[in-house]
């Protein structure tokens, strides 16, 4: 793992450098963790990208969108090398911050649209919230269908946009110990050293919020393995924040551990910097070595992959309608509002608040699409958005992984992050309701 890890960041310097632009410092300074995520800790199925219980890898720190893709190509996803070298082109699979398939882009792989920070390790809160939800619905105490994590890649950026905390409370009160966060804690942000704007203990943060915290050498291949192991390992009801401390821009005598590493100011240093790693003058190398050793990773994640699909056949027998409802939503088989208008039933009477129109809509579509949930952010009684009879979601209280109403507290931005989250997980229809005055708290989600 320790060659593919270098040889991941080449892919990153090489294609950088051809397009004279993007972000080198994280690709460069978190090759090891993605060497691990990819080379061994994550379930997935590069021949069946879609395939419901694979683990989510979210990049936060999406500017950093080389290393995603250089590991995507190395695990075996259908991204190839000609595709790398378009990196940042128009119309390329491999725009410069990762886009969740859509009319330009389908790059396999790519679980959300990252870019804003502290946005994407927030759509991680929603994924995880999407995972326990699906788990408590589906699964059996015969068969287990969904036992996936959710992991997140995020800077320092993600960290002191103020969305990140709305959305670290909500997952440590909820209980989401389903959510891994790696942290790429290098000291750098754009315009200066890290510490010029920044001096809180962030492990001592985050374990106020009552996540499970870890602080690692995220260049230490055995101690970045170990402990995501751990992480992955402990269903304690805590979220996981594990601080791995690295150099931006590593491999790079140059620029890295500086602000100038974050960006392409490497560029004219790549070629030194490729051989001082012990790459050939080939550019967008790959050895064999590595192949080999992922085809391994892709025959262990393929007898994983084969073992669920015999479990999900023998649960599909036993249980026919909860496999149609779950077929139904991941295919995203819902009855054309056309259709649905016609089968809810036609108000009459006297004028009355549009929002008491609105709770009365509400229950009739929650009857007609079971995959329907929704949520308030402190608001419920007002903006009257509750489903009936659909129990609350959470963790302690009244509330239960399989309750259809969200209760996010007093957190718009992340509201909207984290319904977002839920919609890229693929099972839910997710909304969400606040006032119209409070919608600029998370206009960019709206726009994501």
């Amino acid at each position: 793992l320790t060659t593919a890890a270098n040889e991941a960041r080449g892919l990153a310097m090489d294609s950088i450098a051809a397009a004279h632009s993007g972000h080198m410092g994280l690709p460069l300074g978190c090759a090891e963790i993605g060497a691990t995520l990819y080379g061994s800790q994550m379930q997935y199925n590069p021949n069946d990208t879609q395939w419901i219980n694979r683990d989510r890898f979210i990049l936060s720190a999406g500017h950093g969108s080389m290393f995603l893709y250089s590991w995507l190509n190395i695990a075996g996803f259908d991204l190839s090398i000609e595709e790398l070298k378009n990196f940042r082109q128009h119309n390329s699979a491999t725009p410069g911050h990762p886009e969740f398939p859509n009319s330009e882009h389908s790059t396999p792989g790519i679980e959300c649209t990252t870019g804003p920070l502290g946005a994407g390790v927030s759509n991680a809160v929603g994924f995880a919230v999407s995972e326990k939800m699906a788990a408590a619905r589906y699964n059996t105490d015969d068969h287990t269908i969904f036992d996936h994590h959710i992991y997140a890649l995020a800077g320092d950026g993600c960290f002191q946009e103020g969305v990140s905390a709305e959305s670290a409370a909500f997952a440590a009160q909820e209980k989401l110990d389903n959510l891994i966060v790696l942290y790429d804690s290098n000291e750098v942000t754009l315009d200066k050293m890290a510490e010029y704007t920044q001096s809180e203990d962030i492990i001592k943060r985050y374990d106020a919020y009552g996540w499970e915290t870890y602080e690692i050498d995220g260049h230490d291949l055995a101690s970045v393995e170990e402990t995501i192991a751990a992480a992955k390992a402990s269903n304690n009801g805590k979220p996981k924040f594990i601080k791995c401390n690295t150099i931006i821009g590593k491999g790079m005598e140059e620029t890295e551990g500086t602000n100038a590493a974050h960006g392409e100011a490497g560029v004219p240093y790549v070629d030194k910097a490729r051989a001082s790693i012990g790459l050939p003058e080939e550019k967008w190398f790959v050895s064999e070595g590595t192949r080999d050793y992922f085809s391994g990773v892709q025959e262990k994640n393929g007898k994983i992959y084969s073992d669920w699909q015999a479990t999900y056949a023998a649960w599909k027998e036993a249980n026919a309608d909860k496999a149609k409802e779950l077929e139904d939503a991941v295919a995203d088989n819902v009855m054309p509002a056309a259709e649905m208008i016609k089968a809810i039933p036609e108000m009459s009477g006297e004028a009355e608040a549009t929002r008491v129109s609105g709770y009365k809509v509400i229950q009739d579509i929650a009857k007609l699409v079971p995959n329907y949930v929704s949520g308030s952010a402190d608001l419920h009684g007002s903006t009257r958005n509750y489903i009936d009879n659909g129990g609350n979601f959470g963790a302690g209280f009244d509330k239960t992984y399989d309750g259809k109403n969200i209760y996010f507290g007093i957190r718009e931005h992340s509201m909207g992050c984290i319904l977002n989250g839920i919609a890229y997980h693929g099972i839910f229809k997710a909304s969400g309701s606040t006032f119209a005055v409070f919608v600029d708290y998370f206009r960019p989600t709206i726009r994501i």
